[in-house]
């Protein structure tokens, strides 16, 4: 299953996580280009996303370009994805199994959520959101206004530190050359799309279901 897609850096020290993506290090990042499920074709709302790690933390940088950015909710596991949000989904093996989700809106407000199974249904989206990914870090900038239609916004981007040891499928950080399991995903919602709303990932999806991992991409940390 697992096929080379994704080589991570490494860097020895700590970022400074707010949301600037402006730090040096993130220039050794590759950027992953992102795609409209099925089509495959180029989203209308551009996003560009990197990663990088270290002994601490997996980090994952997007910038989202965005004429209408929305985003109204802030409890922690709301329905964010009915509005603006990016998704990061990792799996830390290439065998199947357990995986985790992340969500993360404009203003900063996250869903997490640990899938021990892979079937994904009401029920089990309740019962893997009551995990929490304790010590997250997560800042945004945004470029524009939120919630008003009534001019053009520009961007927004975030920065995400996800700690390994709050994975509960980990006991050590990755070593170099191991191989997980990812893609990363974005909801877009703007009056200025044909359907109001677009998805993307940087997996070659076949259909637009984020959560089919048999199609995901191979993070190779190095």
């Amino acid at each position: 299953m697992c096929k080379i897609a994704y080589r991570c850096p490494r860097i020895d020290k700590e970022l400074k996580i707010d949301g600037l993506l402006d730090e040096q290090d993130w220039y050794l990042a590759k950027a992953l280009e992102f795609f409209v499920p099925v089509t495959l074709q180029q989203p209308v709302s551009k996003t560009v996303a990197k990663l990088l790690y270290n002994q601490k933390y997996l980090y994952v940088g997007f910038t989202c370009f965005d004429k209408d950015i929305r985003a109204t909710y802030v409890r922690r596991d709301s329905p964010i994805w009915e509005e603006d949000v990016v998704e990061v989904f990792i799996m830390t093996s290439c065998s199947g199994g357990p995986y985790f989700e992340f969500e993360f809106s404009p203003i900063k407000t996250i869903f997490d959520a640990f899938f021990v199974y892979p079937e994904r249904t009401n029920k089990s989206i309740i019962e893997s959101s009551k995990w929490n990914c304790e010590g997250i870090l997560v800042e945004s900038f945004v470029s524009g206004t939120i919630n008003d239609p009534s001019d053009f916004d520009n961007h927004w981007t975030i920065e995400i530190a996800i700690p390994f040891l709050s994975l509960p499928t980990l006991k050590n950080p990755p070593k170099k050359g191991e191989k997980w399991l990812f893609h990363l995903a974005r909801y877009d919602y703007s009056y200025v799309l044909k359907n109001y709303r677009e998805l993307s990932s940087c997996a070659y999806l076949t259909d637009r279901n984020f959560h089919k991992f048999d199609q995901w991409l191979t993070l190779v940390f190095d």
